[in-house]
């Protein structure tokens, strides 16, 4: 199919998908974006002569700044951001346990850890309103005041009349799970990627055909968004192309276009 280079809109934008610039082993890809962007500068240096007459220009310092959105957060981005990698491992978090006593006893969801005789530092008496109220704390025996946890059986025991049946209560401790974590270090920086950044376009006679950027090296900005809380959370991204990827000719990028059912070439 013969493809009018000077009149082509893009329709579609499809995926963005990151290679390993040295090995070519796949590493991610974003296919539910929102949008994506490709800003091309150049810097212009006027020669002026007599009475500052334009002479001439000096054009240098091509840049290029691939940057977007994608709506969904992408683990394998984050890792090219903060320049690190996911491990499986046993991590400690946070939970926060709301409960009701019953017989001057509470038990925990999960097992709290942490220093023996302090494993919860503080147990919170729940307001009527859901508001936080009197806090009370570990200890050896239960008092006025404190409580003691055993964590074999993840049980709070409250001094006699200390607490009231049926009372709620906030708990927040630390428990010990089997999970994916990315820690972002701070002497660990964004990584470089190979981009391929894939479109569907139009001519004016609605002929259908393929759009790929190709982008030899991509530095990936350690600045980065993720929005979250009432709207959708959204995954922002922005990347500098460097000039002298290894086995190429330089290019900041590469743009083909080819019909969607163009054959292999020998």
């Amino acid at each position: 199919m013969s493809v009018n280079v000077n009149d082509i809109t893009i329709t579609s934008l499809e995926t963005i998908a990151a290679f390993d610039i040295v090995s070519g082993a796949f590493k991610w890809v974003l296919d539910e974006l929102q949008n994506a962007t490709i800003a091309n500068t150049q810097e212009t240096t006027d020669i002026t002569g007599k009475q500052g007459r334009l002479l001439n220009t000096l054009k240098r310092n091509k840049a290029v700044t691939i940057s977007g959105n994608n709506g969904l957060l992408s683990g394998g981005m984050l890792e090219t951001q903060v320049g690190n990698t996911f491990k499986n491992k046993i991590t400690s978090i946070m939970y926060p346990d709301y409960l009701t006593v019953a017989d001057g006893r509470a038990v925990t969801t999960y097992k709290a850890v942490g220093t023996a005789g302090n494993e919860i530092e503080s147990v919170y008496l729940r307001n009527a309103d859901g508001t936080l109220g009197d806090v009370l704390t570990q200890g050896e025996a239960a008092a006025a005041g404190v409580f003691t946890y055993e964590p074999a059986t993840k049980t709070i025991t409250f001094a006699e009349g200390d607490v009231e049946n049926g009372a709620e209560i906030a708990v927040y401790y630390f428990r010990n799970i089997q999970a994916n974590v990315l820690e972002n270090l701070s002497d660990q920086y964004s990584d470089k990627v190979a981009l391929y950044i894939d479109a569907f376009a139009e001519d004016k006679c609605a002929n259908v055909y393929r759009v790929q950027f190709f982008v030899p090296k991509a530095d990936f900005n350690g600045n980065f968004d993720i929005q979250m809380g009432d709207s959708q959370s959204v995954h922002a991204f922005e990347a500098r192309s460097l000039a002298g990827a290894c086995g190429t000719s330089g290019a900041l990028w590469t743009y083909t276009i080819f019909g969607e059912d163009t054959p292999d070439a020998e």
